[in-house]
């Protein structure tokens, strides 16, 4: 029986784990004053109310009138890494959690102006406006109860793709393009490929437009993987079970995935009378070779329907019901990194920008950690064995 810590650290307690965390995490920086600022720039982001802005941040952190100038250099003008940084902090976790899944998501990130690296007019649904923004897609471990960022990839419309001077002001590497959300996302599963067992189910959503390049992406991964599709996809049946061809036979070749749910559904087991429900044949989406499995679920708690697109087989599809669940952790770990100053940052450059999110990152963790009850002894992680 695993034992779990219910009691809340006492300030000294929390002061010497976020050390440990920066030891951890800074391990490979070659210099002793980068590692020194990037654990201040940490403690700032998980002690300082309110907007995390580096004057703030130093005010909190040190006496000294000049700290927050180290601690803006630290992120814009240093020369450490970030990837190392994601892989320990990727690490960390899973030495103190059972990830479940892996998810990608999509974070929307209001700016003013138009100098921040990859910043944009967009169309933000949550609110019906056309906003000022940075557009990032990013990779979570989740256990099914909480969730964590490993990793991150900003888009660069094509202003940036394109504008010379632009790239060289915000030290846009040559390597980095304007990519697709469902290849931002096929490169940050790459990314982990070698580190994260290829057990974990990927968790995705797409539009309408993207799911047939999702599709294809994430079936050449050879991962298992449910993408969260729109109810107007269309898609193609390959095959009818015999009890629901009467019934079948007068829908057309391709129809919407609402139309194959509201065809046909079972339950996916004897003991869940009504979600999640499943269509009883393979489907595939027009252009696509995989054959998946249409997977119907309700939130928890009630809400609008979700329609899911899988690749797993029957014994793996009882993890469905936690589909929901899974991807609702990462709207919670959003408002967390929001508390932790993910739209705080204050600088312009691509490589600033990926540090900050990285410390964002590690401190959102810890607060994860910290907030939540874990084993005491790692049991069950879902890593590859180096």
């Amino acid at each position: 029986m695993n034992e779990y810590r219910w009691s809340v650290p006492s300030e000294d307690e929390q002061h010497h784990e976020v050390g440990e965390l920066a030891q951890w995490l800074f391990q490979e920086f070659p210099r002793v004053d980068q590692r020194r600022w990037a654990e201040a720039y940490l403690r700032g982001l998980l002690t300082t109310p309110g907007k995390k802005s580096v004057r703030r941040m130093g005010e909190t952190v040190s006496t000294s009138e000049t700290a927050w100038q180290s601690l803006h250099q630290v992120v814009n003008a240093s020369t450490w890494r970030w990837e190392p940084v994601r892989e320990h902090l990727a690490d960390w976790w899973l030495r103190r959690r059972s990830a479940r899944a892996l998810v990608l998501a999509p974070v929307s990130i209001p700016k003013r102006g138009r100098q921040s690296v990859g910043v944009h007019r967009r169309f933000d649904p949550s609110n019906g406006r056309t906003l000022g923004c940075q557009w990032a897609m990013s990779l979570y471990l989740s256990t099914g109860e909480d969730a964590v960022p490993v990793d991150w990839r900003i888009q660069l419309p094509d202003r940036w793709s394109e504008d010379v001077r632009l790239r060289e002001r915000a030290c846009v590497p040559s390597t980095a393009g304007s990519r697709s959300p469902h290849e931002m996302a096929l490169d940050l599963l790459a990314s982990q490929q070698r580190r994260i067992s290829s057990t974990l189910p990927v968790l995705a959503e797409a539009t309408t437009t993207e799911v047939r390049s999702f599709v294809t992406g994430l079936a050449a991964c050879g991962r298992y993987f449910a993408l969260s599709v729109p109810s107007r996809t269309p898609l193609t049946v390959s095959r009818w079970p015999l009890a629901y061809r009467a019934r079948a036979k007068q829908e057309a070749e391709t129809v919407s995935a609402r139309r194959l749910v509201t065809v046909a559904t079972e339950p996916l087991s004897s003991g869940s009378a009504t979600w999640p429900r499943i269509v009883p044949a393979d489907v595939r989406v027009p252009g696509c070779r995989p054959e998946l499995r249409l997977v119907s679920s309700s939130p928890p708690g009630g809400g609008p329907q979700r329609l899911w697109l899988t690749n797993m087989d029957h014994p793996r599809l009882a993890a469905t019901a936690e589909f929901d669940t899974v991807r609702d952790t990462v709207d919670r770990c959003v408002e967390v990194m929001r508390e932790c100053g993910l739209h705080d940052f204050e600088g312009r450059s691509f490589p600033g920008w990926h540090r900050h999110m990285s410390l964002v990152s590690a401190a959102a963790t810890h607060r994860v950690l910290r907030e939540g009850s874990f084993p005491v002894e790692p049991t069950g992680v879902a890593r590859k064995a180096s």
